[in-house]
């Protein structure tokens, strides 16, 4: 009697620990609604005959009670509203509460499709970039998306 008594108290104490788990895991991905989304930072990483990589910098910052975990993101790069291309965040982000991250990601340039920006770039001196794109978070119960605009 003493050890069904033990053993049913077991399996309760480890359901809800998964259950507090997976929670805790939905709520971190449905903070990511909340995320603030922006470009930090552009910069040209290496240069070809034909493209050029930049390396873009997003800062995302939390205003949630709770971090937020972002899965992963695709996104389209405008540069003074002419698209550019796309790129991804392929890793797993995780933004504490209250705070900012920076996340790093590349980007390949085509100049074919990029001759515009840099005609303003080096005439004014000035980019105006927007990104618009995808969030994902993954739950046990499949994956949301939340798209985004900065």
């Amino acid at each position: 009697m003493k050890r069904t008594f033990v053993a049913v108290g077991v399996v309760i104490l480890i359901l809800a620990s998964v259950g507090f788990y997976f929670i805790n895991e939905i709520r971190q991905r449905e903070a990511l609604r909340n995320i603030e989304v922006s470009v930090y930072d552009v910069a040209i990483e290496s240069i070809g005959f034909t493209s050029a990589t930049l390396k873009i910098k997003l800062k995302m910052f939390n205003p949630n009670s709770i971090p937020a975990t972002l899965d992963r993101a695709n996104y389209n790069l405008y540069g003074n509203d002419i698209y550019l291309g796309s790129g991804v965040i392929p890793t797993r982000v995780n933004i504490p509460a209250h705070s900012s991250t920076v996340v790093t990601t590349t980007f390949d340039l085509s100049y074919s499709g990029a001759a515009k920006v840099i005609w303003d770039a080096l005439s004014t001196g000035k980019v105006i970039w927007k990104i618009k794109g995808t969030a994902y978070f993954d739950t046990p119960f499949g994956s949301i998306s939340v798209p985004f605009e900065r």
